[in-house]
């Protein structure tokens, strides 16, 4: 394992493949970034050496992103050589599934864990204004079904808290929850393009689901990143779920739930996740008015192959120009635990300026 200079370890790598996508979602990218618009694609061998110097340091899972990863022409390629080496306890993807329809059976046999898929509304009006596109919600449910039916070890849905919801959106979205066998999560609104904070803080959410919900959120721990058992956050009665409790029906005995239905709660990121009183499991993402810089186990990779420490910063390294140099995933180790050492404490939270690399740029 390695750590940086205030002893995190790292050991969750986010790869985004293509800056590529087929959605305009306003916290993410402009209208007119195309598909085709696309240039400096890494071949999936120079990922290869990339990601071998990581699984050389320790970094024990890999998350997939973009852009719209399932626009990365040479994806199955990638993932069968991954599959091949072994290298990584878990291989995920974040996607908008609206192209995982079709594909989502032959992604999990090429080895593809878990998927989490961008939902930010349930409703075509929302939907349609969120993404920038007209009839695709279709779709996008389509890629959740299909996803659930292919086998993978977990399906969790993300939806980007754009601004406060309204008592009646969020019901429709319990009602989603009591549906599909997912952990939903929510992510706090971001100022990439430029805009002011907004959206509810993590007080603020989990307050309003806890009053629509009619009871207490009781805490439940990831089996993932490894932490301290102890330090989970504890519930009403002094108790933090565990995975296996959540899916042994202690949350809600007489519903068929999501919590219950899910194999476990795994996750390598950030969130904290909660059962809620009627039993399915959300996940708050909370990094402005709730950071987790303290315990921030994870990089990024840009898709023109560099390295960014932060994803709220700019800080970033170079890696794509020495692997094209034929330096090896040995000689790229070294240099990626150096570059580990110039990470920051923490970011400036909700008064920060906007990055100056977008988020379609960054990765999701």
């Amino acid at each position: 394992m390695v750590q940086d200079n205030w002893q995190r370890t790292i050991e969750y790598v986010r790869l985004s493949l293509t800056e590529a996508c087929n959605f305009c979602c306003p916290y993410c990218r402009p209208e007119a970034i195309t598909p085709e618009s696309q240039t400096n694609l890494l071949t999936p061998d120079e990922w290869l050496t990339v990601l071998g110097a990581f699984h050389q340091l320790g970094v024990r899972a890999l998350r997939l992103t973009g852009g719209e990863p399932l626009l990365y022409p040479h994806l199955d390629e990638l993932l069968q050589k991954l599959q091949e080496r072994q290298w990584f306890e878990d291989v995920s993807m974040t996607t908008n599934g609206s192209l995982l329809g079709k594909r989502a059976k032959e992604l999990q046999k090429l080895g593809l864990n878990r998927v989490n898929i961008s939902l930010d509304a349930v409703d075509e009006d929302t939907f349609d204004i969120r993404t920038g596109r007209i009839g695709e919600l279709s779709a996008v449910i389509e890629g959740i079904e299909a996803a659930l039916a292919a086998g993978f070890t977990s399906v969790k849905i993300n939806t980007v808290l754009m601004e406060p919801m309204s008592d009646d959106m969020v019901r429709s979205l319990l009602a989603y929850m009591e549906k599909w066998p997912v952990i939903w999560r929510f992510i706090e609104y971001m100022p990439f393009q430029g805009q002011t904070f907004r959206g509810p803080t993590f007080e603020e959410w989990q307050a309003q689901l806890t009053r629509i919900c009619g009871g207490p959120l009781i805490p439940v721990e990831k089996n993932g990143a490894k932490k301290d058992a102890k330090k989970g956050a504890e519930s009403g009665n002094g108790h933090a779920l565990d995975a296996d409790e959540v899916n042994a029906d202690k949350v809600n005995a007489d519903k068929p739930t999501a919590a219950k239905k899910s194999k476990s709660v795994t996750g390598f990121g950030p969130a904290t996740y909660y059962a809620l009183p009627q039993g399915p499991v959300v996940g708050f993402i909370f990094p402005m008015s709730h950071s987790y810089c303290h315990e921030c186990n994870r990089v990024r990779l840009t898709s023109d192959g560099r390295l960014r420490l932060c994803l709220l910063r700019d800080d970033e390294a170079d890696l794509v120009s020495l692997v094209r140099q034929g330096k090896s995933s040995e000689e790229l180790a070294e240099h990626i635990k150096d570059v580990l050492q110039l990470r920051r404490e923490q970011h400036e939270g909700p008064d920060m300026a906007a990055p100056k690399r977008a988020m379609w740029r960054i990765g999701g």
